[in-house]
């Protein structure tokens, strides 16, 4: 009996499919699962030019409620925006599908968090570069009319193209003056005047990114480790440590935790006087400077999560057939840039 050619393996932190996942997504091949949580599910898939995308697909249970469904396009609508030199592109997405989906370019790589517990700090101009990078994505982000709302570890991930910002879950349109359902974000990293009540303007994603400056330089946070209580009695008090981070950085990023908004530069000054601190390409063009400082600097970043071929389980020559007749049914998901875990 002739025994079954050997599937390929899955791409590294990729999960089979389950029962009942899609093989095709609107115009992208299914490869594997690349995480789930309690409203969806994210997928790595191939475009049909073979390319890598992450697609994030909303459970059905949750398809059907029309707030999600509402949520979800507000979601769409907002990553849409946005043009980042370290922020995955929007690819598409389709929020009135039967299970509604969208799509981002994939980010191979480990998460900040997981980067630093598994090789250590980041140092020197590779530190200038991670602090640059991220604070280019939030300036984009903010010039787009959006606060993100969730920057944390968690959320970084570092490619080896450089630092990238994901997770646009909880971003809300800056203008947005609707009421809001209750305090979002994790302890530790949500500025003091979302614990007052106050609203989220783009200065709450620059005091998290200054935390994230210190967790990438030290290995902890900007307010220590312990309980959501004490964090957040922490963060009311207004004395973050700082202490380990380059002396060369400490005063921007102490300005960054600032516990008034006012006092906090905004994501474009950070940028600004990062690039300026390591004398990176000419000036007048921030993106053209960013991309100088991450090609000299940004080296030795593994792809990890992602690596390894996307073929998916029929082989990529059933890529078109699968996509032109819909293969498992699923008419919708999506990827907000691959980010799963932490």
């Amino acid at each position: 009996m002739t025994q079954p050619a050997p599937q390929p393996p899955l791409p590294a932190g990729f999960t089979p499919l389950a029962p009942g996942d899609p093989l095709a997504i609107g115009p992208f091949a299914v490869v594997g699962r690349i995480g789930a949580g309690g409203m969806g599910a994210v997928y790595g898939a191939l475009d049909p030019s073979g390319g890598h995308v992450a697609v994030k697909v909303i459970h059905p249970k949750y398809a059907g409620d029309p707030a999600y469904r509402a949520q979800f396009a507000r979601e769409a609508e907002l990553l849409s925006r946005v043009d980042a030199e370290c922020a995955p592109a929007f690819l598409g997405a389709d929020p009135a599908a039967p299970q509604p989906w969208l799509a981002t370019s994939f980010v191979t790589g480990r998460t900040l968090r997981r980067h630093v517990a598994a090789a250590g700090v980041l140092a020197g101009a590779e530190l200038t570069a991670f602090a640059a990078g991220t604070a280019e994505a939030l300036a984009a982000v903010h010039a787009a009319g959006i606060t993100h709302r969730d920057v944390k570890p968690a959320n970084i991930i570092l490619s080896p193209e450089g630092p990238r910002v994901l997770d646009f879950g909880i971003a809300r349109a800056t203008d947005d003056t609707g009421e809001e359902q209750g305090l979002y974000g994790t302890p530790g990293w949500v500025a003091p005047e979302r614990l007052d009540g106050r609203p989220a303007t783009p200065a709450v994603d620059v005091f998290a990114w200054g935390g994230l400056v210190v967790y990438a330089a030290t290995g902890h946070g900007p307010f220590g480790t312990g309980d959501s209580g004490t964090l957040l009695a922490r963060t009311r008090a207004g004395r973050p440590d700082t202490e380990g981070v380059p002396e060369e950085l400490r005063p921007l990023v102490a300005a960054a935790l600032s516990a008034e908004p006012a006092d906090r530069p905004t994501a474009a000054e950070a940028l600004a006087a990062l690039l300026d601190l390591a004398a990176a390409g000419a000036p007048g063009d921030p993106r053209g400077r960013l991309r100088a400082l991450l090609a000299a600097a940004w080296h030795g970043f593994e792809g990890g999560r992602g690596a390894g071929p996307w073929i998916a389980a029929a082989s990529l020559l059933s890529l078109s057939s699968a996509v032109a007749g819909g293969a498992g049914g699923a008419a919708g998901g999506l990827a907000a840039g691959g980010a799963a875990g932490g």
